[in-house]
């Protein structure tokens, strides 16, 4: 083997080695980039959840004050707090608050919903891109390896798509870029 030959191999044996660690080590910044994103969401959702208790905490105070303010308003006026009218009154204001409070809570936790399922979502995306990271950094390595393998002069296939040779009785052909033989 002379030098060019050398050197020629060495700088195939490179572009393997940098294929691969470039594709893994995208992958893991792909992924650190989505866990990322996933720990936000699930931030975002856990604080959504809390102010959806401390949205329903104020509106039951505020619904509290505006009965109080009703009944005082009536006591001041020497009515009844117990008469057909003010029961309906009560009753009304309670209906219409607790109505606005299980609206507001609602909108408030399928935002926090929405966040969860995202976060998931970027957590299986995380795994995915770590995975794919890595497939593309083996996928590159056994590529490398069966060029090799072709060009050793095994008989089983060579880099020239139009090759037909045999294996074990069989006809094959070499498809190029994959090191595989059919």
């Amino acid at each position: 083997m002379g030098f060019s030959a050398a050197a020629t191999a060495v700088a195939a044996v490179v572009s393997a080695a940098a294929a691969t660690y470039s594709s893994v080590k995208q992958g893991e910044a792909q992924s650190a980039a989505l866990k990322a994103q996933q720990q936000q969401q699930q931030q975002r959702e856990q604080q959504l959840r809390t102010r959806a208790l401390q949205d329903e905490a104020a509106r039951r105070e505020e619904l509290v004050s505006n009965l109080s303010t009703v009944s005082a308003i009536r006591a001041g006026r020497g009515l009844s707090q117990i008469s057909p009218t003010a029961l309906v009154i009560r009753d009304d204001i309670t209906d219409d608050a607790m109505d606005s409070m299980l609206t507001s809570r609602l909108n408030i936790l399928n935002g926090a919903e929405s966040e969860r399922l995202g976060a998931i979502q970027s957590g299986n995306a995380a795994s995915t891109a770590l995975t794919t990271g890595y497939l593309k950094g083996g996928i590159s390595l056994l590529d490398y390896g069966a060029k090799q393998f072709a060009g050793s002069g095994s008989g089983l296939a060579n880099s020239d798509p139009n090759f037909q040779g045999t294996y074990g009785g069989k006809r094959v052909s070499y498809l190029p870029n994959t090191g595989s033989k059919y």
